[in-house]
């Protein structure tokens, strides 16, 4: 016979919520995208520099250091502030950090080559950087952590789906658990428990099954030989969820 389970007996979203895996996954694949659209923005700009930059000559107006602070500035910037006249005419102030033996050589009224973009002058850069390394080496790590990610979270997804479908449509029967014992993923750094049990299905089959994440403290209530509420998918019966008391 089939039944429907009631939401207080096993809310979805406590399965969901403890579904590390699908969670570690839309991680990884957010910063993933993350990572490519900074790659492709990247790459972007740097093909309007080699395509459509303009070089000017500009005047130095300063330099500084910006020293490394923990938490701040992993490293030593060597800073330098310079001024150029775009080519509408208008007057661009602007910093960038160089080399620390090219800012040593460096002082106010030097002239220094700077490139930037016509339509958008305030986007510039000292004559000679290359952003490309930059730009492929985030769109191959936003390219990683996406297919990591997409491929946790849909496997996850797919189990989740599934393990729904069983809570609301699956049948009921009596697990005996065979362990329950901590896993090695954590939550606040507390190690999640899991129950590990078996079951027989309507035809008398015998299958084995491990649960959702649990606290330690439900985890310890759990014996060997202990019987919880198992539901499964008649039409195949090793898809199951384990309930436990509900």
């Amino acid at each position: 016979m089939r039944m429907g389970i009631q939401s207080s007996a096993f809310p979805i979203w406590r399965l969901l919520s403890r579904s590390v895996q699908l969670w570690v996954g839309v991680i990884f694949f957010i910063v993933g995208i993350v990572f490519t659209v900074i790659g492709i923005q990247t790459a972007s700009t740097e093909q309007d520099y080699q395509t459509t930059g303009l070089t000017v000559d500009a005047t130095v107006l300063g330099k500084s250091i910006e020293r490394a602070k923990r938490g701040e500035n992993s490293r030593t910037g060597y800073v330098v502030t310079y001024r150029f006249l775009s080519e509408q005419g208008k007057k661009i102030e602007s910093m960038t950090e160089v080399p620390v033996e090219e800012w040593e050589g460096l002082k106010a009224g030097n002239r220094l080559k700077v490139t930037y973009l016509p339509d958008a002058p305030e986007t510039n850069r000292v004559d000679g950087d290359n952003e490309w390394i930059a730009a492929l080496v985030f769109m191959g790590i936003g390219g990683i952590f996406t297919l990591i990610g997409g491929g946790l979270a849909f496997t996850d997804l797919r189990w989740i789906l599934r393990a729904i479908r069983v809570l609301r449509y699956g049948l009921i029967t009596q697990g005996t658990v065979v362990r329950a014992e901590p896993t090695s993923l954590t939550i606040n750094r507390i190690p999640q428990w899991s129950v590990s049990y078996r079951y027989r299905d309507n035809l008398g089959h015998e299958h084995e099954g491990t649960s959702h994440l649990i606290s330690p403290e439900e985890g310890k209530l759990w014996k060997e030989g202990a019987s919880g509420t198992v539901r499964f998918d008649d039409k195949r019966p090793s898809i199951n969820v384990w309930i436990g008391r509900g």
